[in-house]
């Protein structure tokens, strides 16, 4: 889902449909027959033409900003969030200070509100005439269907981003799964290389979920893979990528060249696991992992993964001999 709080054209969302919005705004001024239409959206930092319909005698192009403060037409609509059709605004003192009307010559507005799906305003479909109107009825209904499309289209982008967190996310953990954490991981891979910036994976393996599994049931067993998934959560940080794979096997990349520290961490967490169940004496839990600086961001990630995975069970083995 685009983030409501940053401009959407400035936002990487290839399945925002532009090109159908512009088709749409181009549709309605010519129907209207009016020199401008416009989507505008509404942010902390003021109102921004998203979409402008392209006829030579309209002033305002996509990404000019408005500040929030300015006595505008669509500010109107935003703190209302009611419908607002002004046919003669140089006969209303409330839109003499407009500068739409004071410095652009505009005379009537007629616009809906647009919502996100949440509720919240998005902004504004509206039209723009320097002449004074008198649109009826269906003219009106004609630009709330216009809206009608803007806010499906929201809502599709927002139940996309439902499905993409649904299949790239463990359900138990609430941590990425093998899926998400390739896409996620081969993202921040690109991203070091053009930053020259320095990534470590780390391939963990809980130990001791069969017996804690055979022993006290799987509700136990799933509480113990939740309790690790907190305890990661807890010890790296939000902008590193975390993830189940398996059943009881994690992978987990940061941004740094700090080994030690993370060693650290994973040892704190490898106590952490331990004492959750430290009252089952007979059971034994913990982590293993391996650990690696990615010394060379131009191998496969899947390389990396398996050497990791190779130190993962060095580390187990050596944990088996004590």
């Amino acid at each position: 889902m685009p983030d409501p709080k940053k401009w959407l054209i400035d936002q990487p969302l290839e399945l925002v449909p532009f090109a159908k919005w512009q088709r749409t705004v181009n549709l309605m001024a010519s129907l209207f027959k009016a020199p401008a239409g416009f989507i505008v959206q509404h942010t902390e930092e003021g109102y921004q033409v998203t979409i402008a319909s392209q006829q030579e005698e309209n002033p305002y192009s996509v990404g000019g900003i408005i500040p929030a403060d300015t006595n505008i037409f669509c500010r109107k609509i935003v703190q209302t969030r009611q419908e607002l059709y002004v046919k003669a605004a140089t006969q209303e003192d409330e839109w003499l200070t407009n500068p739409e009307v004071s410095e652009d010559g505009f005379n009537s507005y007629l616009g809906v509100p647009i919502f996100w799906p949440s509720g919240k305003p998005f902004g504004t479909i509206c039209v723009m005439d320097f002449a004074i109107t008198d649109y009826d009825e269906p003219y009106v209904e004609l630009i709330r269907q216009f809206r009608d499309i803007v806010q499906a289209d929201l809502a599709l982008l927002d139940h996309f981003d439902q499905f993409r967190a649904l299949a790239m996310t463990d359900e138990l953990t609430g941590l990425y799964n093998r899926r998400g954490f390739t896409t996620v991981a081969e993202q921040r891979i690109q991203l070091a290389k053009r930053n020259d910036a320095s990534l470590a994976l780390i391939y963990m393996d809980m130990n001791g979920l069969k017996t804690v599994n055979d022993q006290l049931g799987h509700p136990q067993g799933d509480a113990l893979l939740k309790a690790l998934a907190e305890s990661l959560k807890q010890h790296f940080r939000s902008s590193d990528v975390l993830a189940r794979i398996g059943g009881d096997e994690f992978l987990l990349m940061a941004e740094t060249n700090d080994l030690d520290a993370l060693a650290k961490s994973c040892q704190d967490i490898d106590q952490q696991l331990k004492h959750h169940l430290a009252q089952y004496s007979d059971i034994r839990t913990g982590v293993s992992f391996g650990l690696l600086q990615m010394n060379d961001l131009s191998r496969p990630l899947e390389s990396w993964i398996q050497l990791a995975d190779e130190k993962m069970y060095e580390d187990k083995r050596s944990r088996r001999r004590d």
